[in-house]
């Protein structure tokens, strides 16, 4: 599951505008209490710092679990090895059985989606996913699965397209009309169309969503902290490029953060 519906990397070592890359080595706390728009080198950077800095919170040896791991957070497999630095357990699960990892990358790797996965219980410090969240079809059972995987303590922190933000609440729409696949390629070129494998679903992709659920399956209070890169541009070909322009005007003007592209959730296991 690493379709990126709302926002699309950038080589993790690319410089973008308005002094992207700045916000980056930011925490969790710090992205959360910033604004930022445009202030980020790509997502998958981000969140790769943030996976990192997690591993310090925990005693060594950490045990991580990378769920739809895929070929990389943001394709970029590279980020992967990054946090493997910093775990002493390295474990992925993969449903898409043609995804074979690099060899030497996880420590136990399974095909399989986070429902069924054959997981310790009461195991792992950290789990994270990158751009899953929305192709969840039971957010129940999937959050029930990681909550039964994670010590006490432990974090669950994800990545997924903001559902209140303009591009995302866009594809939830022509989904539900059934015409998501049209829409993509009146937007998208045909070569970025066919890396789109998993329909999207929406059911846990807004804050108000995510704290019922971590209400009713044994979590804290869920933090958010949201970021949003110069990834979205790239749905607004054409003349659509005005409607972009003015969305950023907007944005520019009226800083909710709460509107940008691309939301990150730390949950945490009473």
């Amino acid at each position: 599951m690493v379709e990126e519906t709302a926002a699309e990397s950038t080589p993790s070592n690319s410089a973008g505008p308005q002094a992207a890359g700045l916000h980056d080595d930011y925490s969790f706390d710090q992205l959360a209490a910033a604004y930022n728009l445009l202030n980020i080198s790509s997502f998958a950077r981000v969140f790769c710092n943030l996976i990192r800095s997690e591993c310090e919170n925990f005693s060594e040896p950490v045990r991580v679990l990378d769920i739809g791991c895929g070929a990389g957070i943001g394709r970029d497999v590279s980020l992967q090895w990054e946090i493997k630095e910093k775990c002493g357990d390295f474990w992925g699960i993969e449903p898409d059985q043609g995804v074979v990892p690099e060899e030497g990358l996880f420590d136990h790797f399974q095909h399989a989606l986070m429902e069924t996965a054959e997981l310790p219980e009461d195991s792992f410090d950290i789990a994270y996913s990158s751009m899953v969240m929305e192709h969840v079809a039971d957010p129940v059972s999937y959050l029930t699965a990681v909550a039964r995987c994670l010590k006490a303590g432990g974090v669950y922190l994800f990545l997924t397209p903001n559902a209140k933000s303009l591009v995302p609440w866009v594809t939830k729409v022509c989904h539900d009309l059934r015409i998501d696949e049209l829409s993509l390629r009146l937007v998208r070129p045909s070569e970025k169309v066919d890396q789109y494998h998993y329909p999207v679903q929406f059911r846990c992709n807004t804050d108000q969503q995510i704290a019922g659920f971590a209400r009713q399956l044994g979590f804290r209070e869920p933090e958010f902290a949201y970021i949003e890169g110069k990834g979205a541009r790239g749905y607004f070909p054409g003349p659509l490029r005005l409607v972009y322009s003015l969305l950023l005007v907007k944005r520019k003007l009226i800083k909710n953060p709460r509107r940008l592209v691309t939301m990150i959730c730390r949950l945490t296991k009473d």
